[in-house]
């Protein structure tokens, strides 16, 4: 699964297209226009132009500075509007435009405010795509903010920093393969296996923008597999002190914490039921365990269970059939 992201980078001569006579409606951007712009580009198939600065195209992407100064334009597209060249682009209107607004309005995109989840996921595609770095690290460590790598990120992870809607791990991890950012999948594939509905995983979700979104077979089968592994381990190997499997041979009151721990195991079976696993998202309520055991068994219940958790997370990845974290990690920066 590992590749480099420069793999993703698209050749300049496929980011283009060259018509001598438009067939089709062309309409102006009623959001990105600027009278005194040097340079029309234009959406292909939509035919929304946007009219923008040539110079800070070039001086924030290295795309653009090949193409538009380097000379990778053909003189034959002498396609003309208002004095400006015109270039068209294969990108959807509404990427194009938050895109370029990002560029050229100095904090259109703020990650502290913005929540926008089709706004974020333009910026990160399309400055993937064109190589505008200030802008991929900003929307990478933004959502890699609720997609995280390390345990400890993720429990100071804030699920609202990003537009929330059913179908948001299957877009975040489509975004990523489609960007080449992998560091992103293991946490994606998680929460596909944790927070959606196993009919939802198999036959997919509309998306916020009314798109049906749909994972492939091969991550369908291993969402699923990981989500009924994550729950045998969430059983056997995070909650451990509760079945028995930890021994914990100081225990100062055995038969009373034996008790306790099996109204506590009868409680969370309970809750499980056939449900997602939730191993990195269940809170367990510690402080009322340490009242119903000795000192001895609440210590090593909860340094146990700890433990535990990170090794699980450790070789998430595994659950999901992926490479180690930091194979993965190679791909992001």
């Amino acid at each position: 699964m590992e590749f480099d992201r420069a793999e993703v980078q698209v050749p300049v001569a496929s980011l283009i297209s060259y018509s001598e006579a438009q067939t089709k409606s062309v309409k102006r951007s009623p959001e990105v226009w600027f009278e005194d712009g040097t340079i029309i580009l234009e959406a292909d198939p939509e035919g929304v132009q946007f009219k923008v600065f040539k110079g800070i195209l070039a001086g924030n992407s290295t795309v653009f500075n090949d193409m538009l100064v380097v000379g990778s334009i053909p003189d034959s597209n002498n396609e003309m509007v208002e004095g400006c060249p015109v270039v068209h682009l294969y990108d959807a209107a509404l990427d194009l435009m938050h895109f370029l607004k990002a560029i050229h309005q100095v904090g259109y995109y703020d990650p502290a405010e913005t929540k926008d989840f089709l706004l974020i996921a333009a910026v990160l595609r399309l400055s993937t795509k064109y190589n505008v770095e200030v802008l991929r690290k900003r929307a990478l460590a933004h959502i890699s903010s609720l997609y995280p790598t390390t345990l400890q990120e993720w429990d100071l992870r804030k699920d609202t920093a990003m537009e929330v809607f059913n179908a948001r791990p299957f877009a975040v991890l489509l975004l990523a393969k489609e960007t080449g950012h992998q560091a992103l999948l293991p946490a994606c594939m998680y929460l596909c296996a944790d927070s959606v509905d196993i009919n939802d995983i198999l036959d997919g979700l509309k998306s916020i923008d009314g798109k049906h979104l749909e994972l492939d077979w091969p991550d369908k089968r291993a969402c699923i597999r990981g989500r009924q592994n994550l729950l045998l381990a969430l059983r056997a190997e995070v909650f451990a002190f509760l079945t028995g499997s930890l021994p914990i041979p100081n225990c100062v009151s055995p038969q009373r914490c034996d008790s306790s721990k099996l109204r506590w195991l009868q409680s969370l079976e309970a809750s499980l039921g056939n449900g997602c696993p939730g191993i990195f998202s269940i809170k367990f309520p510690w402080a009322s365990f340490r009242k119903a055991v000795c000192d001895n068994c609440y210590t090593a219940s909860y340094n146990d269970s700890n433990h535990q958790r990170q090794l699980i997370w450790d070789k998430l990845p595994s659950y999901f059939d992926m490479p180690p974290w930091e194979e993965l990690a190679k791909s992001s920066g």
